[in-house]
């Protein structure tokens, strides 16, 4: 016996020829639609990652952009093939990947914030977790090497790495003969008893049907990735599959959600919606969508644009390290203020008093006298100059255009600025004490007083998110929100020969040097005494 939902027009190919040409035409209709909606998506995904830390949108969607450009040439072959009454395409037609390819494709439409498709993540065994694809605080691939490992294909993996779908075209037509076929099936399996409605019982009743198999190894696969304190949570899209049909079924069906895995079957899995420049922004939103108005930023990032490297066009030195060479070849490839204005906007900019205070020391150290007149008017906070006046000087001291509505000076604020700190757990307190100042006050001050952070260090962010993941939870504190640049640009500054340095009176030396360091380096003019 059979239902509706286990008919499907690749089930019986119609006899004729004009029967089967037209079921070919319509699947490379199909898959054409479906490569066409993926190459819109591929493009939002170029568009809103443009200038993300990591090239991502080709990750996000490699594989399965593979899969269906396979299977629009071999439904192209199999039409082609049909006119010319070649008997293997008839085959061909039937086995057509689609009734996999389109649900895979309908679950991306339905979900949120998309991290991959059809990603191999490893499968364990887990000696312990590892994390998982997803953004904590920026986007990442995780710890999954499938490839060393044994590997399990998520098809959609959502809500910034917190969701796992898995879609299967099985039927209640296959269901019924795997449970046949495991003599599970109208009670054949042997013992009446009570305890096949035990979880183990059912695992070991269960153990050889495929969809169980699947969702065990979905949800153990989950269960051993982690992702922002927490794992996955684990889904099976059935959608030829219908509940309230067959007991049989339908007990297979409990015995799966048993492991720790959410089922959608039949009309449970409500339609795709069209795809549309709304609905691409929900699956894959941009990551700068959720700035606060206030940008919190890094001393990474004060330096950046400040340098000579970012404002006007370098030339390899005799003097330079290989440091300077490499930034300036970056420079070249992209502008760093290419990346910096459009990200900073007309937004408010504040730093941390640790973050300015770096900066400046820097810049009395070693900057050149450009470097240190643009640091002036990024942080000098003297009221006598106008933001526009500011926007022009910068603008004076730079080959690059300065958008009008930068917003100068830099704000320079306490780091437990209305006590934000107490917002922050000890737990969270201790595995920030890993970041070295003063990236530890400008990464704890945004995270506490809720801002968005701009830096340049990505090192660091890495590292940040691995001693995070450790902790058991957060709270009820949302992970922090940071923006990385892909790239960072020193000081040019100046050969340390002629470099002037800075050194201070230890003490109260007003009247008289009492610390040493008048006779030590006041005959040297390459020494400021302060």
């Amino acid at each position: 016996m059979t239902t509706s939902s286990d008919s499907h027009p690749l089930d019986d190919v119609a006899p004729d020829i004009e029967a089967r040409l037209a079921i070919s035409e319509d699947l490379v209709k199909r898959a054409k639609l479906l490569q066409s909606e993926l190459q819109l998506f591929t493009d939002h995904l170029a568009e809103v990652y443009s200038d993300y830390f990591q090239h991502l949108p080709t990750y996000m969607h490699t594989s399965f952009t593979s899969e269906v450009k396979a299977e629009v040439q071999s439904q192209d072959r199999t039409f082609e093939d049909l006119k010319l009454m070649d008997p293997r395409a008839e085959h061909r037609v039937q086995s057509s990947n689609l009734p996999f390819l389109e649900p895979v494709w309908d679950t991306a439409k339905r979900s949120r914030d998309i991290v991959r498709l059809r990603c191999a993540v490893s499968n364990g065994p887990f000696e312990k977790q590892i994390l998982a694809p997803g953004t904590r605080i920026v986007r990442t691939q995780g710890e999954s090497q499938p490839f060393r490992s044994g590997s399990f294909v998520i098809d959609v993996i959502a809500d910034g790495g917190l969701s796992w779908y898995k879609v299967s075209s099985m039927t209640n037509k296959r269901l019924l003969f795997d449970l046949a076929k495991e003599a599970v099936y109208c009670g054949d399996s042997g013992d009446d008893n009570d305890d096949y409605d035990d979880a183990e019982a059912d695992a070991q009743l269960y153990a050889d049907i495929p969809l169980f198999k699947l969702a065990r190894n979905l949800a153990n696969t989950a269960k051993g990735h982690r992702i922002q304190t927490k794992s996955p949570n684990a889904f099976l899209i059935l959608p030829r599959v219908e509940e309230g049909v067959y007991t049989e079924i339908d007990k297979l069906l409990e015995a799966c959600r048993q492991r720790g895995v959410s089922l959608l079957c039949g009309e449970a899995v409500s339609p795709a919606p069209p795809l549309s420049e709304n609905l691409l922004d929900i699956m894959a939103p941009s990551p700068k969508a959720n700035f606060t108005e206030v940008l919190n930023v890094d001393t990474s990032l004060l330096v950046a644009l400040a340098s000579d490297f970012s404002h006007t066009k370098v030339s390899k030195q005799p003097w330079f390290t290989q440091s300077h060479n490499d930034h300036t070849d970056l420079e070249i490839e992209k502008s760093m203020l290419s990346l910096a204005y459009p990200v900073i906007g007309s937004h408010k900019l504040v730093c941390t008093k640790e973050a300015a205070e770096t900066c400046l020391h820097i810049a009395q150290t070693l900057a050149t006298e450009s470097e240190k007149a643009r640091v002036h008017l990024i942080l000098d906070s003297d009221s006598e100059i106008s933001q526009e006046q500011r926007v022009e000087e910068l603008q004076r001291l730079s080959i690059h255009e300065v958008p009008p509505c930068l917003q100068l000076p830099i704000a320079i604020v306490d780091m437990n600025e209305n006590n934000c700190q107490d917002h922050l757990t000890d737990p969270i307190k201790k595995k920030l004490e890993t970041v070295l100042n003063p990236g530890r006050s400008v990464f704890s001050y945004g995270w506490a007083s809720g801002l968005t952070t701009m830096t340049c260090n990505s090192v660091v962010i890495k590292q940040l998110e691995r001693d995070l993941e450790q902790l058991s939870t957060l709270g009820d504190l949302p992970w922090p929100s940071i923006w990385s640049f892909p790239t960072s640009r020193p000081f040019v500054g100046i050969p340390k020969d002629i470099r002037k340095q800075v050194r201070r009176h230890i003490g109260d030396c007003s009247v008289t040097c009492t610390c040493g360091v008048d006779e030590i380096y006041g005959h040297r003019s390459n020494v400021t005494i302060i």
